[in-house]
Formats: C-alpha cells, sequence, structure tokens
C-alpha cells in the first residue's frame, strides 16, 4: 500500500497494483507512472513521443495541422444584441489568448494543443488565477459515468491526481467505446508506422550490406595451381581495387572471367521514394488532409485556390469549431463575462487578395465599404481628421448601379459595355 494526499487534502492509501484507492472515489495512480497506466497500455507499441521523433509521415501531416491551426488569431467579440457585436480587442480575454503568460505565445499554445489533439485524441486548457495553462495530454485523467459523460478532470503529477475539475477547463477528447478520453489515431496508425519503419530499416541494410560487385570471378579447372603466396596476392589486389575510389580495373590471371550476377535489388528497383510518398498520402487521409498539400501527390496551378479553401473549410474547420465551443464554455466567461466569446478568424486566413476582396464586397454591398481612415490603419499609417466618413461616387446612388465597376467599358472609356444576352455596345437591344 501507499500513501498519497487525495483530491480533498486527505491522506488516502492506494493499492499500487490496480492503482485505486479501497474506497469510492475518484482513481489514484502509482508512483511509478509519469502516464496513466490505461493510457500507456494503449500506447505501449507506438507512443506519441517516439513517433514525433521517429516517423517523418506522422510529423509532416501532423505539423502541418498544427502550424496552419495556430497561425490563424484569436478575436474576442461582446454581443450586444441577437445581431449586433462590438470587437472587444483590449480585453482580459484576448490579451490572454494573445499572449498567455511569459515565454508562450497564442501560437505556442494552439500549436501544442493541436498536437495533443492529434496525437493523444484529447486536449486540455485550465484556467489559474487568470491564466491559461495547458494541461500535457500525457497526464490527464478523465474520468466517466456509465453514459460516457464526463464527469472527473484531474492531472496525474508526480504519482497522485490533482482535481482540475473546480477550475474553468477547456476539455476536448474523442471517442472511445468505454469511456469520454478519446483513442489516440496511432493505434490505428500503428501498422501503417511500422511497415514504414520495418521498410527504412530494410533499406538501410540494404545500402550498407549488398555486395558492391553483384557477381563472382571465375578460374578456369585447367588453369596453374596457385601457391599460398600467388592467392594471398591477388585476393590483397582485388580488395584494394574494391575498396579503392580511384576507379581502375581489376587484373585477371591464368584465364579468369567474370561472371555478373546482377539481379539483387537496386536502389531504383526499391522504389524508395514510392514508398514514403505512399505512407504520406495514407496518414495525411487518416488525419483528414488532401494528399497534395503536404506534397504526398502532385497538385497543379489551377487547383491552389480550391485546395486553400477546403484547407481551412472541410480539413481544419472542425479544429477551429472544436476550440472555440470548448473556450467560450468556460474559459472566456471567466476571463471576460458571460457576454462575451471567441473566435478564432479563419476568415482572414481564407480570404484572397485585397485586390480580389475590393471587387466582391463594394458588388455586394453596392457602393464603396471602407472609409479612408480605415484604409490608411490597413498600411500601418497614422490617422487623419476627416477621413470617418465613407466617400459614395457620383455614379453610385440607390437604384442605380450596383458598384462603381458597372461603369468600366471595354476600352478604358465610352458607354458601358452591356454583357446581357442580346445587349449591344452601344447600350440598346437587338433581337434576331
Amino acid at each position: 500500500m501507499v500513501t498519497f494526499t487525495g483530491t480533498g487534502g486527505d491522506l488516502v492509501r492506494v493499492d499500487p497494483l490496480s492503482g485505486r484507492a479501497p474506497r469510492a472515489g475518484y482513481p489514484f495512480l502509482s508512483p511509478d507512472a509519469g502516464v496513466p497506466l490505461r493510457q500507456a497500455a494503449a500506447l505501449a507499441r507506438l507512443t506519441p513521443e517516439k513517433a514525433w521523433k521517429t516517423q517523418p509521415s506522422l510529423r509532416k501531416v501532423v505539423g502541418f495541422i498544427a502550424r496552419n491551426v495556430a497561425s490563424v488569431p484569436w478575436k474576442v467579440f461582446e454581443r450586444l444584441d441577437d445581431d449586433n457585436r462590438r470587437r472587444a480587442s483590449d480585453s482580459l480575454a484576448e490579451q490572454r489568448l494573445r499572449q498567455p503568460r511569459r515565454f508562450l505565445t497564442g501560437y505556442g499554445l494552439m500549436y501544442r494543443l493541436t498536437v495533443d489533439r492529434c496525437l493523444y485524441d484529447r486536449a486540455a486548457v485550465v484556467l489559474v488565477d487568470g491564466v491559461p495553462h495547458r494541461v500535457p495530454a500525457r497526464m490527464l485523467v478523465i474520468e466517466s459515468n456509465t453514459m460516457d459523460e464526463i464527469e472527473f478532470v484531474g492531472a496525474n503529477v508526480g504519482g497522485r491526481t490533482v482535481d482540475l475539475t473546480p477550475l474553468p477547463i477547456a476539455i476536448m477528447t474523442g471517442w472511445d467505446a468505454w469511456s469520454g478520453d478519446g483513442i489516440s489515431p496511432l493505434a490505428t496508425l500503428d501498422a501503417i508506422l511500422r511497415e514504414q519503419s520495418n521498410a527504412v530499416e530494410w533499406r538501410s541494410k540494404l545500402w550498407d550490406e549488398r555486395p558492391k560487385f553483384s557477381g563472382i570471378v571465375k578460374r578456369p579447372k585447367d588453369a596453374p595451381k596457385w601457391g599460398a603466396e600467388q592467392r594471398t596476392r591477388w585476393i590483397e589486389s582485388f580488395r584494394e581495387f574494391r575498396q579503392g575510389t580511384a576507379g581502375g580495373a581489376p587484373i585477371f590471371e591464368d584465364g579468369m572471367e567474370w561472371e555478373d550476377w546482377s539481379n539483387s535489388v537496386s536502389p531504383a528497383d526499391a522504389n524508395d521514394i514510392e514508398g514514403r510518398k505512399l505512407t504520406d498520402a495514407e496518414v495525411a487521409s487518416a488525419f483528414y488532409i488532401a494528399p497534395e498539400l503536404v506534397g504526398a501527390r502532385e497538385g497543379t496551378f489551377s487547383n491552389i485556390a480550391a485546395f486553400r479553401q477546403m484547407l481551412f473549410g472541410p480539413a481544419l474547420g472542425p479544429h477551429f469549431e472544436e476550440f472555440e465551443q470548448a473556450f467560450n464554455a468556460e474559459i472566456i466567461p471567466s476571463l471576460a463575462g458571460d457576454r462575451f466569446y471567441a473566435e478564432m478568424d479563419r476568415q482572414a486566413a481564407i480570404n484572397g487578395s485585397l485586390i480580389e476582396q475590393s471587387k466582391v464586397i463594394s458588388t455586394s454591398v453596392g457602393g464603396p465599404w471602407m472609409t479612408r481612415a480605415e484604409a490608411r490603419a490597413m498600411q500601418n499609417l497614422p490617422k487623419i481628421d476627416g477621413t470617418d466618413e465613407i466617400i459614395t461616387p457620383l455614379n453610385v446612388t440607390v437604384g442605380g448601379q450596383a458598384s462603381p465597376q458597372d461603369g468600366i467599358t471595354a476600352g478604358g472609356g465610352g458607354a458601358p459595355v452591356d454583357n446581357s444576352p442580346g445587349g449591344g455596345s452601344d447600350g440598346s437591344n437587338s433581337q434576331a
């Protein structure tokens, strides 16, 4: 039996074999585990740490996901009405999301949370004294009731469970048949990743141990018999030839011949590049990422825009939605109040260039949509008095043209071009 300090401050005796206290309550883990025993057993074959270090395909895909999710900034808003909101960029909530604490940026926090979510199928952030702290996924202890509903969240620290349930927490977990703490994707990818590891090991041995010359030297039966000195001399000369780097050719004596055995596996036959690309594609598909985005398959210039829309839409959109809901459940209300909520500005990543945005938005709203002050702010220029109003050109009025672009002609001047069916260049309609 081992004695620990329990979640309520009382001393609890724990059975080191079962890892549970001999009374009703939450589990306490034996001190030999830096990871909860149930999770350690599930990851015994391929741990996230080992996979992150040794599996290039996994690190490439998960790193790609984490970098893109972390690069999208948080924005906090105050809900004034059902259809009205105000940006709260100076709120404590956005300050904490932008810079959680010293030595940690908002990018770093979201990067680590996304890696936790991808490798462990769970991630958590706890708010302690107004400061968000990431709970390492390897230390998370999640207990569920018979309906798989989470009732307890703790951290395994030094062999004992610290209760985090009373604190504001953002918890994200996947699916598990027997609990609410998810199943690591590494359990599913284990066979594919082990196959890739075995292939890399085999290719390494192949290059190191395969004979430099695929063949044998044959000496006629009727050739004069060699003495020990002659045999040793020729073997040493051939060995020097094999180990030499200056080129040249071996000297054969007494009618000796070379018989080629070139049917061994060559570097080209090993299909090294194709095997790596196949593993990249399989891992990318497992994380719902198009293989073209990580270089596993070649894409074309024409579909780059479609892949960009796909990346921040159906590919990474569920990650954004999960983080937003988890943070808005307890973290943001605890920092700013119930009327505040946070969003990840994924639209900024999806939007095209400023020229594309200007054309689409001006057409949608029927006129100019940005003040001169806002335009100067976009270029980090100081504000000038009298620039807070939107300037509406005389050719754009209510009930008139839809947007300033409607007055543009084909040659840059003259009458507008009518592109409608049956429309002529002079503005008149013609019929066949």
